[in-house]
């Protein structure tokens, strides 16, 4: 049976439908505030509150999923990191406007087939919902994320009646500097150091890093030696997922963390550090990788070395599927859906109607084992198709995802 949570509903417009690149949850130091939110009425009876009574229950659902995730999967419930309790609503009234908007959107380039999703969805989303908004994507590549403030700025030169960002780096100053000149900004994947932006739409990275650690430590039976295949070193949604699988595997003193390496989510990059990894280690019981493109790759190298391939903890790509199924692999995938960028520019017209959003949207994703393979693995379709996928089954035809 196929596990597809909801561990966050959607409010008002965003209507969730699907199914992971690049950086856990938000981890703001304490210092900083969150976003700017309605002010509560002291005088107001309870009964008069209901934005703030629907904040509350939206927490409780991220906190909920801490629980009902791993049990899902027959796991103990992980411990929720304080900033799944200080989700709130945001009035957005003062950015409402009439006519059609200008939207900027600074997205991560499609530099391999999660980015390529990813925008291709919002494009889509445009192109169907938005037809009359004029959308600005300037992509910034994870080789070049330096150069992603100077990305922003410009787009903040044209001027945009809302400004998305899927942070790479420490986008901080041109996040702020948007704010100051009146332009909401919505996160889309990744977070930033800084109260000013609006909302951001993501998946609960701490948790997605976290659930794929618990169950590995549970096959392991709590005791064994592992790696981990990371994203890019930096990258926010990669250094989530590092700290929630960290605090899973800290607190079982009979695991040990052999070694840890950064990949840019791709086939190569796992290879050749998994390659390092079986010269140094001659027992590695299982792998903690944040993405199935290294995954992809890590296996390759153990097939060359003619190691037994250990249990995987990885994400839904199709490829990696396929060679799950050709190798008889046990893993569990944990979704990072990248048509979710279709929500952020769902957000963002919500915003522009001066409706109230809240803080943070997280987004649904699968959670499924090797013993529900049959039921998610599409031998028509490409090694490249992430799932769920946010595209109909006509379009997957037609875009060359799959066999008619």
């Amino acid at each position: 049976m196929r596990r597809y949570l909801r561990p966050f509903a959607l409010v008002l417009a965003l209507a969730f439908v699907i199914a992971a690149c690049a950086p856990a949850e938000d981890t703001e130091p304490d210092d900083v505030d969150d976003p700017v939110t309605e002010e509560p009425d002291d005088e107001a009876e309870p009964d008069e509150e209901p934005e703030e009574a629907e904040a509350a229950a939206e927490s409780d659902l991220l906190l909920n999923a801490y629980e009902q995730e791993p049990a899902s999967l027959g796991l103990d419930p992980i411990e929720p990191p304080d900033y799944a309790y200080d989700i709130v609503e945001v009035d957005t009234s003062e950015f409402a406007m009439e006519g059609d908007p200008r939207i900027a959107f600074a997205i991560q380039a499609p530099e391999f087939s999660w980015p390529v999703t990813y925008n291709q969805a919002v494009e889509a989303r445009h192109a169907s919902e938005y037809p009359d908004v004029e959308l600005i994507i300037s992509p910034t590549g994870l080789g070049e994320s330096d150069t992603q403030i100077g990305t922003i700025e410009d787009l903040l030169v044209q001027q945009p009646d809302a400004l998305i960002v899927t942070p790479l780096t420490d986008v901080r100053g041109p996040v702020e500097r948007a704010a100051a000149d009146g332009i909401p900004v919505i996160l889309c994947t990744g977070t930033v150091e800084s109260d000013q932006y609006v909302t951001r739409v993501d998946r609960d990275n701490f948790l997605n890093g976290a659930l794929g650690a618990s169950w590995l430590a549970r096959e392991l039976d709590y005791e064994g030696q592992l790696v981990m295949l990371a994203g890019p070193a930096g990258v926010p949604t990669a250094e989530q997922r590092i700290e929630g699988a960290m605090s899973i595997f800290d607190s079982h003193p009979d695991i040990e963390v052999l070694d840890l390496e950064n990949t840019n989510w791709d086939a190569a990059d796992g290879k050749t550090a998994m390659e390092a990894m079986l010269t140094r280690f001659d027992t590695i019981d299982a792998v903690w990788a944040d993405g199935a493109g290294q995954s992809i790759g890590a296996i390759e190298a153990y097939k060359e070395a003619g190691r037994d391939i250990p249990p995987f903890a990885s994400e839904p790509l199709n490829g990696f599927l396929r060679i799950a199924q050709e190798e008889n692999l046990e893993f569990l995938a944990v979704g990072y859906p990248p048509g979710h960028s279709q929500f952020c520019l769902d957000t963002a017209m919500d915003v522009l109607a001066g409706e109230t959003v809240p803080s943070f949207v997280n987004v649904e994703v699968p959670l499924f084992t090797h013993e529900e393979l049959d039921e998610w693995y599409r031998p028509e379709c490409i090694d490249d198709l992430w799932l769920p996928t946010p595209f109909s089954e006509e379009e997957l035809v037609d875009e060359g995802y799959c066999d008619a």
